[in-house]
């Protein structure tokens, strides 16, 4: 008799491990991953639950499907309008894949630029290259003759020539034009120049001191 009842409580307890298990294993069957998944392009359409965005993996526009919890930001993760989405913007989607479906978690709206024509347009990045400065000298005009002035600075106590020529400007501090004749020795001036081989060749000499041209 005890034998008999020992199996039937085996048996018993081993159902209930049994089914344990199972329901265990069914539910990390039915448990899923969600991975978030991001995509940059421009907004091509808009529709009241939905956007579609052309990229540049894909040559036609993807659509994603707006929700009640989809979020709208700026670069700077400030919070938007979801007015300031619009076709032309360009825009960096967050989104899900649930089945056939690119649900949207946030929208990045990225800055624009407004073209000629009145259309937005991506940003681009603009590298400017600067010409040299060309070099100058600084002091007091020692001589002042056709085709050079010499010039004392404060760098070198023997006065430098600079050759003049038909090119050469002469302009007050402000950038007018003055008359070559009121250089004379003691006349406080900056030469701009240019080298050629062991010759200073003047390209535009400024007179420092404006009471000059009262002369």
């Amino acid at each position: 008799m005890n034998k008999t009842i020992w199996l039937v409580t085996s048996m018993a307890l081993l159902g209930m491990i049994s089914g344990a298990s199972n329901e265990v294993f069914a539910q990390a069957a039915t448990t899923t991953t969600t991975t978030t998944i991001t995509s940059t392009g421009t907004v091509s359409e808009l529709a009241p639950n939905s956007i579609a965005v052309k990229v540049d993996k894909s040559p036609t526009p993807v659509r994603y499907t707006f929700t009640k919890t989809t979020t709208y930001v700026d670069e700077n993760g400030n919070p938007v309008s979801v007015e300031t989405v619009k076709t032309g913007i360009p825009v960096t989607v967050y989104y899900e894949k649930n089945g056939d479906s690119f649900v949207v978690d946030k929208v990045v709206v990225r800055k624009t630029i407004t073209t000629t024509d009145g259309t937005a347009s991506a940003p681009t990045t603009t590298i400017t290259t600067q010409a040299p400065t060309p070099p100058t000298a600084k002091g007091i005009v020692t001589d002042a003759s056709w085709g050079h002035i010499d010039l004392r600075t404060g760098d070198s106590p023997k006065p430098i020539r600079y050759k003049t020529h038909d090119a050469t400007a002469y302009v007050d501090e402000n950038g007018n034009p003055v008359q070559k004749k009121i250089i004379t020795p003691g006349t406080p001036a900056t030469i701009f120049y240019e080298q050629d081989g062991d010759e200073l060749l003047a390209t535009r000499v400024i007179v420092r001191n404006s009471d000059l041209l009262e002369r």
